[in-house]
């Protein structure tokens, strides 16, 4: 029964990830990624996805909506894997290395999300309401933390846009598709825990 119901939940998130509107997020994605919110037209998207603009219109009444839609997903998950810092009590700078890192990891394969994340710390208006809350259980962890002792005295804005940087433009730079190799993945990691106990760890 159990095997039975686990084939059905994957076939359900199958087909749901390819139903036309998801397809069209998909590509909306890669559209901003790409060339941000001017390179996003409902002639591309239909073009790449093979839909008419008819058809587009039953999904999404235009360009504005579905750019709000795929910036408020990129919003939700950073905000997501930003999340265990929240519940991190103390604040401890190895809690946050270890989510800094899997977040980078994260990032090395969903490379139009990183993009599109760097276009929606840039520009969170474009996201609406939602546009710039993805980060802030990092900014939160900050506040805490230096107030806790647990890093040295910093500015906690400009810590955290560094941090962020530091893990959004790393996978992503050169922005040629390349995959990453195992060499690549290690120095990227070793190199952010390296940055963030430079930049916040307190003098001995």
């Amino acid at each position: 029964m159990g095997s039975a119901t686990g084939t059905a939940s994957a076939r359900a998130r199958s087909t749901q990830s390819d139903s036309p509107r998801e397809r069209i997020l998909r590509c909306a994605t890669e559209l901003l990624a790409e060339g941000g919110p001017s390179a996003l037209t409902l002639r591309t998207v239909g073009a790449r996805v093979g839909l008419h603009n008819s058809s587009l219109f039953h999904h999404f009444p235009g360009k504005r909506e579905i750019m709000a839609v795929v910036l408020g997903r990129v919003s939700e998950s950073l905000r997501e894997r930003l999340e265990p810092l929240a519940q991190d009590a103390p604040p401890s700078l190895e809690r946050l290395v270890a989510v800094l890192v899997t977040l980078s990891d994260h990032y090395a394969v969903e490379r139009s999300e990183a993009r599109c994340a760097v276009r929606l710390l840039l520009e969170p208006e474009l996201a609406g309401a939602r546009g710039g809350q993805g980060a802030t259980a990092l900014w939160s962890w900050l506040a805490r933390a230096q107030a806790s002792g647990a890093i040295r005295t910093v500015n906690v804005g400009h810590a955290a846009r560094n941090l962020l940087s530091m893990v959004l433009l790393d996978p992503v730079w050169p922005t040629t598709g390349t995959e990453e190799s195992d060499r690549d993945r290690d120095r990227r990691r070793t190199e952010l825990a390296a940055f963030v106990h430079g930049a916040l760890a307190r003098s001995a």
